[in-house]
């Protein structure tokens, strides 16, 4: 609103409220006896209190008030305003981790942000559209500053360090708010707005977790700390597994050090482990704590349908992390724990569980044999984790019998074409197909059966996700059917022709169900780049500094409140006969 419309709404609202306070009203009529008593009451001559004097004056005064605050509530008068014709604005808020840390005011980064967001926001005049480089476009051009304001409640810090710039078309004035902690390459057209002050941080670097390959121990926990602050500081570290903590020490670290340990892991317990760190001096308490996840640590339940099972019983048998029950075809019944095996035979309907199908029959529900071939050769292995460590010149295959299915994508192929091992991984499906018999190949006593085997059960069963993420979008296999965060609530997924996205926004341990199988991605703020909140790359860069001073709700809305708690007053005196 302009200028002179907003002195004039003022204005009108404070006569409408003046002349409303004027207007009489009129005093019911009562029929009584006589006036008599009436009368002498009137008559007598009674001092008037000073504030029996004043209070009409009082309540006229707080009547206008209360219009005019609501007026100005309306209005919505901000810095600099100016007509809407000024074009449009675009206000991008750093979103990284580090602007989590908190100001020697008390206040963290991301406060001041938001503050000087508002003012950006109430000063640009025309539309304007919202953005952090976590989430891009989050409100699209718009001149209700109100919606701006409600976007902004509706955001926080959730890293976002590799996600493109955002872009409106048509905005030609570009406000980017950061600390400068991630280094982006911003165009000289940008106005940077700085809300960077150095502070004290102590965070966990690095934690991650190895489960031994022999032996009683189930492996290792690897956990580094660093100090980022200008004076030496006692840590405390603490690492627990599951609900029992496995070891808890003070470590004293010099300004800028950074130490590792290494916490040995018994062979019982469970795979969930985490790390937390505890300093008098500590600004950013997102990397305080880190998660890990133990690989293998929880067996995987194996039924395994065949009539004479043979060397691949032995095989998976003898691994301690795997649990497997021999069923014959004619005994099978759907499974709904862990991982099926069918051995040159196939159930009528889908398992609904991870597979191995090894030799299959024609199939319905996955698909039909194509042509056999007699000493078929593979001479290529794969990048899918199924064929990891898997050397193909040692196995010897007599007899393969090709497979094809729409469903079934071939990851190793013979000389002639023909598919050795295929994989399925759809929204309702997670399949390995092996199309040859054991007793038609060397692989019993080859050095890849183990590895094979291994692979193919732990890809089924126990997917593993690579190692740590930070905070922010993952692609995850189409099979993925659901994403459940640590809080314990499912996380939104988006579906492409080829993968499902989720965004994991917060640290700590999510647990992925695909097709049958689970796996677990863990999420971890500390890194150098985010936990050094002492340094800054906008040093040199032309920058304007976000003063100190509390996130506060824009002034406009303090008018409503007082509105409504001059108009609450303004009633109980009334009832009380306080003020008229």
């Amino acid at each position: 609103m302009a200028a002179w419309q907003a002195v004039g709404l003022v204005a009108v609202a404070a006569a409408a409220a003046w002349l409303l306070f004027r207007i009489k009203v009129r005093p019911p009529r009562v029929q009584v006896p006589t006036l008599l008593l009436w009368r002498r009451v009137l008559d007598q001559i009674r001092e008037m209190t000073w504030w029996e004097r004043v209070r009409r004056a009082v309540s006229l005064a707080a009547t206008i008030l209360i219009a005019v605050v609501l007026a100005l509530a309306v209005t919505r008068p901000g810095p600099g305003a100016g007509p809407a014709s000024q074009g449009r604005t675009l206000i991008v808020l750093d979103s990284s981790w580090s602007m989590a840390a908190r100001t020697s005011t008390g206040e963290t980064r991301w406060q001041r942000a938001v503050r000087q967001a508002r003012t950006l926001a109430a000063a640009a005049g025309g539309d304007v559209a919202l953005a952090t480089t976590a989430d891009g476009l989050v409100e699209a051009p718009t001149s209700d500053v109100a919606l701006i304001e409600t976007a902004i409640d509706r955001l926080a810090p959730s890293g976002g360090e590799d996600t493109a710039w955002p872009r409106v078309p048509g905005a030609d004035r570009v406000h980017f708010i950061t600390d400068g902690a991630t280094e982006r390459v911003v165009d000289t057209a940008i106005t940077i707005h700085s809300v960077f002050e150095a502070a004290p941080n102590v965070a966990i670097v690095a934690f991650g977790a190895r489960p031994a390959s022999a032996g009683a121990a189930a492996g290792e926990a690897y956990v580094q700390v660093a100090n980022y602050a200008t004076s030496p500081q006692k840590v405390k570290l603490t690492v627990s597994r599951g609900t029992s903590v496995i070891s808890s020490n003070s470590v004293d670290l010099a300004a800028g050090e950074a130490v590792s340990q290494v916490v040995p892991l018994a062979a019982a317990g469970g795979a969930r482990l985490m790390a937390r760190v505890e300093a008098p001096d500590d600004s950013l308490a997102e990397d305080n704590e880190a998660f890990a996840w133990i690989d293998g640590a929880d067996p995987i339940e194996v039924t395994l349908v065949s009539e004479n099972p043979g060397a691949l019983a032995g095989l998976i048998g003898s691994d301690s992390r795997v649990r497997v029950t021999h069923v014959k075809p004619a005994d099978y019944r759907v499974s709904r724990e862990g991982v099926v095996i069918f051995d040159r035979w196939l159930p009528a309907e889908p398992p609904g569980r991870p597979a191995l199908a090894i030799a299959p029959p024609d199939s319905a529900w996955l698909g039909h044999k194509t042509t056999d071939e007699r000493f078929a050769r593979w001479t290529r292995g794969g990048n899918h984790p199924v064929l990891a460590g898997v050397d193909p010149l040692t196995v010897d295959m007599r007899r393969v019998t090709g497979y094809e299915s729409a469903d079934l994508a071939p990851l190793a192929r013979s000389e002639k074409g023909t598919p050795l091992i295929s994989v399925g991984d759809t929204n309702d499906r997670r399949l390995v197909v092996w199309t040859f018999a054991l007793a038609d190949t060397n692989l019993a006593n080859a050095p890849g059966f183990p590895v094979l085997a291994g692979n193919t059960l732990e890809w089924l069963g126990r997917p593993s996700y690579g190692v740590l993420r930070k905070p922010g979008p993952v692609r995850l296999p189409p099979s993925t059917s659901r994403v459940v965060s640590p809080a314990g609530q499912p996380v939104p997924l988006v579906r492409t022709a080829d993968a499902v996205v989720a965004r994991l926004p917060q640290p700590g341990l999510y647990l992925v169900d695909a097709a049958g199988s689970r796996g677990v991605i863990g999420v971890n703020v500390g890194d150098p780049q985010i936990s050094n909140v002492s340094r800054s790359s906008l040093a040199g860069l032309p920058v304007s500094q976000v003063a100190s001073g509390g996130a506060g709700r824009p002034w406009w809305m303090l008018a409503v409140a007082l509105g409504f708690v001059l108009v609450a007053a303004e009633w109980w005196t009334w009832q009380r006969r306080v003020t008229v």
